[in-house]
């Protein structure tokens, strides 16, 4: 029992000792703790990281703990530039948006990506209901509906022309089938009470036990909203396009700035919600876990994948996870791990 306790706590004091370090080292960090594994495939993890904002990089894993970088952690397509959030579609292929410019990034397996190249109105038209497109065209994201056989592409926009104005922002989405034809650019939601205004950035969309789920980062400075400033938060609906819920309580805690949402189902079954560090050290991504989606989630002894990119902030930033099958992963090892 006593080797027990203290194994456990030299984990627990080498894995803080990895969330704080900087460098450049690659060496995957190790959590001793025993976790399940999926043994059919596993997971990618497709992010940032602080030197190379906006390049796509790769990290793959069996159990969503223990994160293997690819390809040395470089770049893995440098035409790409955006926040990464893909999904599969039900053609097969998997699908990504990219920003600079604004282009549609389809893959049958993650490393072969063909582009089509989108027409800016279709969010641009936004302006028709008083909301503007950001410098990044508010970092979009795409998330196909079985149901409706359709995809949605959401995305923040503000209400200033021409400036980042974060107090503004605002959650849009559009819908196609086909990505040839699109629907006009519409609010996503219609929050009310104290959340009537509440600044909105990062919403993902995913379906879970047959509701939809809206995780959302509360754009609010904390002074506005002390309770739920800057925190991860979920709002539910029946339908994809809503109304969806008033967010309910954080899922996140107050004593850190967190943003871009994850979400995942690990092995065991439980729901994962990731969430970064953006402010002050640790920097990089935390999970918090929960039985049910309704909470309470309880933060995971977690290391993410580590890059060495110069600079003191070696994590993953802004990305997403996906299960992925085992051929996609062999593919992605094969193509991708150190020679």
């Amino acid at each position: 029992m006593k080797h027990h306790i203290l194994k456990n706590i030299i984990s627990a004091l080498a894995v803080c000792f990895t969330l704080t370090a900087c460098g450049n080292d690659l060496t995957p960090a190790i959590d001793n703790t025993e976790r399940e594994k999926v043994t059919d495939g596993g997971y990618l993890f497709a992010f940032l990281t602080n030197a190379r904002y906006y390049k796509i990089h790769y990290a793959i894993s069996r159990d969503c703990y223990n994160w293997q970088t690819l390809n040395k952690g470089d770049v893995i397509n440098m035409s790409y530039k955006g926040h990464p959030d893909i999904c599969q579609g039900g053609d097969g292929r998997y699908y990504m948006i990219g920003v600079m410019p604004l282009a549609l990034w389809s893959s049958e397996d993650l490393i072969n990506w063909d582009i089509t190249y989108l027409d800016n109105r279709i969010f641009d038209d936004a302006d028709e209901i008083g909301f503007y497109a950001v410098s990044d065209y508010g970092a979009p994201k795409i998330f196909y509906d079985e149901d409706s056989q359709q995809y949605m592409i959401s995305w923040h926009g503000c209400r200033v022309k021409n400036l980042n104005d974060w107090q503004s922002m605002r959650t849009l989405y559009i819908l196609t089938k086909d990505f040839k034809t699109y629907t006009k650019p519409q609010l996503l939601f219609n929050f009310t009470g104290d959340d009537e205004s509440m600044s909105i950035i990062d919403t993902i969309i995913r379906k879970i036990n047959g509701k939809y789920y809206a995780i959302l980062k509360d754009e609010r400075d904390r002074e506005d909203a002390p309770l739920t400033g800057k925190t991860v938060r979920i709002a539910t609906s029946d339908n994809l396009t809503g109304p969806y819920t008033n967010p309910g309580e954080p899922v996140t805690p107050l004593d850190l700035l967190r943003e871009a949402p994850i979400y995942t189902q690990l092995p065991d079954g439980r729901h994962a919600i990731l969430a970064e560090s953006y402010n002050c050290s640790p920097f990089s991504y935390q999970m918090f876990t929960s039985l049910t989606m309704d909470g309470p989630w309880v933060e995971n002894t977690f290391v993410g994948p580590m890059v060495g990119d110069g600079t003191t902030r070696p994590g993953a930033r802004h990305g997403c996870i996906i299960r992925i099958p085992e051929n996609i992963y062999n593919g992605l090892l094969n193509k991708y791990s150190d020679k």
